[in-house]
């Protein structure tokens, strides 16, 4: 990978602060892939929205664990986690109805040691999936993560997993919306994934896991008694690269102007013994420096792995005249329906294999 530029630099001090003190190893992810892909929700077939996708080389419609772990390089800074991690790509609708990509060029990656039982953190399963957020919220959802107030434990509204920063200098801080868009260093969004685990396997209404009474730190429910690793993606996003309009505003490829749609996904494709030994020495201890994390450093690389080929045969770079798929701009605050496609789903080649 690249050296860190400035701003990644200061991006990383104020990730310091907004994250606290606790102890945590942090990967600079590029992308690897952009296309109507998401093995998790859409296994084998085109899925319906454009993502972008950091990782393991070869990310494709359908990966199994063995799939990801035979890669050849990793976008991410360690060479031993072939992960794939992907978030919903950022447009940006001109006053003509044209859509135009906004520059993002990849995500950051942090592992966190968070929780009451924080000691005991378990690693992710070869395999392991799931995803954070809802791509049809277009408003805040002030339902409560768990809460037993016998033991003093309140709930926290599940819309806080997610959360914007504009990086314009002020001291205003974080938005639960995408509401604030004229950031001369670019707005970050950011998410929160669940971290409390009931040992099953993946299921596709995310029963397996659950988010910790304060989503970021806390206790786990009882139904979901073993603590895994914290993750948290911070994706940053353009917004001042693009020329603006009195009419335009900013999309998420699955017609989200609010930013309440706001989603991650994750496939772990980690060398198993090299993770367990990263959660044993450094989840609880390290100051986020993979180089100061001995099972993490041995394959830390400046290695390129470029983003690959499309995978889906449509544009969705550039200008554009509709998002790609069946996806209408829809501001809300009614939760969306997910509507099956009425266009013909674009082909597939191997070209980003």
């Amino acid at each position: 990978m690249a050296q860190p530029t400035k701003a990644f630099q200061i991006l990383a001090i104020w990730s310091l602060y907004l994250l606290g003190a606790d102890a945590y190893w942090r990967m600079s992810c590029g992308v690897i892939q952009t296309g109507r892909l998401d093995p998790i929700a859409y296994p084998g077939v085109v899925s319906d929205h454009v993502h972008k996708i950091s990782g393991a080389s070869n990310f494709g419609p359908s990966n199994t664990y063995e799939d990801l772990a035979a890669s050849s390089c990793t976008s991410c800074d360690i060479q031993d986690d072939k992960s794939v991690y992907w978030t919903p790509q950022l447009y940006y609708q001109h006053a003509n109805g044209s859509f135009e990509e906004v520059p993002n060029s990849g995500t950051t990656i942090y592992y966190l040691g968070r929780g009451e039982n924080r000691s005991n953190i378990e690693p992710f399963p070869p395999g392991f999936r799931m995803i954070s957020g809802d791509p049809y919220l277009r408003a805040y959802d002030n339902s409560l993560t768990y809460s037993n107030m016998e033991r003093g434990v309140a709930g926290r509204p599940i819309s806080d997993r997610t959360s914007f920063l504009c990086l314009d200098g002020s001291a205003h801080g974080e938005d639960k919306s995408m509401s604030r868009t004229d950031c001369k260093d670019g707005m970050r969004a950011q998410i929160h994934f669940p971290s409390c685990w009931d040992g099953r396997d993946y299921q596709a209404d995310q029963s397996h896991v659950a988010h910790m009474s304060d989503i970021d730190n806390g206790v786990c429910p009882p139904s979901h008694p073993r603590q895994l690793a914290h993750l948290f993606f911070e994706v940053l996003y353009g917004v001042n690269d693009v020329e603006k309009e009195p009419d335009g505003r900013f999309v998420f490829s699955n017609g989200d102007p609010t930013g309440y749609s706001f989603h991650g996904d994750f496939i772990s494709g980690w060398d198993s013994g090299v993770l367990k030994a990263a959660l044993d020495q450094c989840i609880n201890t390290d100051n986020g420096l993979v180089s100061d994390c001995a099972p993490l450093a041995k394959s830390a690389t400046s290695v390129n792995c470029p983003e690959r080929g499309p995978i889906v045969n449509e544009q969705v770079k550039g200008m554009l005249q509709d998002l790609p798929g069946c996806n209408p701009v829809t501001p809300g605050p009614e939760r969306v329906s997910a509507d099956p496609c009425s266009k013909p789903p674009p082909s597939l080649n191997n070209a980003g294999q």
